[in-house]
């Protein structure tokens, strides 16, 4: 009895294992839009009678897997850390353009300042819902969930995109901006974001020259949308923080025959003397200085920009610029279309303190965008 007992036991547990062996793997979660690699940007912009100038902006990548995971990795700025600029390369690009340093935020060209994990799925209509469950390290957190519209089939396939539900819409001061819940379960109200199957390595990076020479890039716009809090007016005695919404990039191209950006000199960058887009309608100095430079690795790329009437006759100004960490979005076929950036502009003072913050928050831009190829179909107002 003991040895029939004994067979019996072997062959169920060798009848197990083939059943164990046998049973389906779990079923694989669909990446979004079929793409794993993404460049996001993330923020949180309200009125200031609402939040009180506690306006925060993010921007790093979200890589997805098939088991249903996901992990992110980031760099952000808060509006009441009031961070400041500093620099990154000299941009001698001869020419009309001026040679000055560019800056970018403090801590962009470090190590990602902070990170998640988590999971995605699907809603049942469609929308792309992600909840981050630990820190970068693992630890458990509280459950942070984010809803996103998701836009399969860019640039014939190979690039995909979400957005949060209001990122798109009218140029203007009036940004319908999402109530608690609607697009996430925490203070991030507003985020647009790319993804294709290239890597998010340097080595997928267009460079600065290849944007100029290379024909596949030089003569496309790049547009998008940028979502801000910024003043409502540069009346000092009416204005108030608001959420508005403006165009990026326009009907110029990095190659244009008649004022072509122009490459720097020991430095990974590039420079354009932007004609009649000044800030200033009261002097003749009607140009913008613009600068884009690549930084550390990964698809980083800065952008910093100033209208050249506020130098006062100086080759460089020093103070309130626009200063735009972004990310290079790079569809499946590692061609290069355009950024999704943010701008985390806190206001100095130009006195004897200069380029100290002053703390004048209704002054600041804080504020997140996409910039990109008519390949990627970004929803402009007609």
């Amino acid at each position: 009895m003991g040895r029939v007992f004994g067979g019996l036991l072997t062959t169920f547990t060798l009848l197990a294992s083939i059943l164990v062996s046998a049973s389906p793997a779990p079923a694989a979660t669909v990446l979004p839009g079929g793409k794993s690699n993404w460049v996001v940007s993330v923020g949180h912009m309200d009125l200031a009678s609402k939040n009180n100038y506690r306006n925060w902006v993010r921007l790093g990548y979200y890589v997805f897997n098939g088991d249903g995971t996901v992990v992110t990795n980031y760099w952000n700025w808060n509006q009441r850390d009031q961070p400041v600029r500093v620099d990154a390369m000299t941009a001698d690009c001869s020419g009309d353009v001026p040679k000055c340093t560019v800056r970018t935020v403090d801590g962009f060209s470090g190590d990602p300042m902070g990170g998640f994990q988590g999971t995605f799925g699907y809603t049942a209509d469609g929308r792309l819902f992600v909840t981050w469950t630990r820190d970068a390290s693992g630890q458990p957190i509280t459950p942070l969930s984010e809803y996103w519209n998701l836009e399969t089939g860019l640039a014939s396939g190979a690039a995909a995109r979400i957005t949060s539900p209001t990122y798109y819409g009218a140029y203007g001061n009036d940004v319908d901006i999402p109530a608690a819940g609607v697009f996430s379960t925490y203070t991030a109200n507003f985020g647009v974001g790319y993804g294709s199957n290239a890597s998010l390595g340097r080595e997928s990076r267009a460079t600065m020259s290849q944007l100029i020479n290379d024909q596949r890039y030089n003569a496309q716009p790049y547009k998008g949308a940028y979502v801000v809090a910024k003043a409502s007016s540069p009346d000092p005695a009416t204005r108030t923080g608001i959420v508005g919404r403006e165009g990026t990039g326009g009907a110029w191209s990095f190659g244009a025959a008649s004022n072509p950006w122009k490459l720097c000199n020991g430095s990974p960058c590039m420079g354009w003397l932007q004609p009649n887009t000044s800030c200033s309608s009261n002097n003749n100095d009607k140009d913008r200085v613009r600068y884009i430079g690549e930084i550390s690795g990964g698809r980083r790329n800065t952008e910093e920009y100033w209208c050249q009437s506020l130098a006062q006759g100086q080759p460089c100004y020093k103070y309130n610029s626009h200063p735009r960490p972004m990310l290079q979005v790079v569809d499946d076929a590692g061609r290069f279309q355009g950024w999704v950036g943010v701008e985390a502009f806190t206001h100095v003072g130009t006195g004897s303190s200069g380029q100290q913050p002053d703390g004048s928050w209704v002054e600041g831009y804080w504020g997140i965008f996409d910039m990109v190829s008519t390949a990627l179909q970004p929803r402009l107002p007609t």
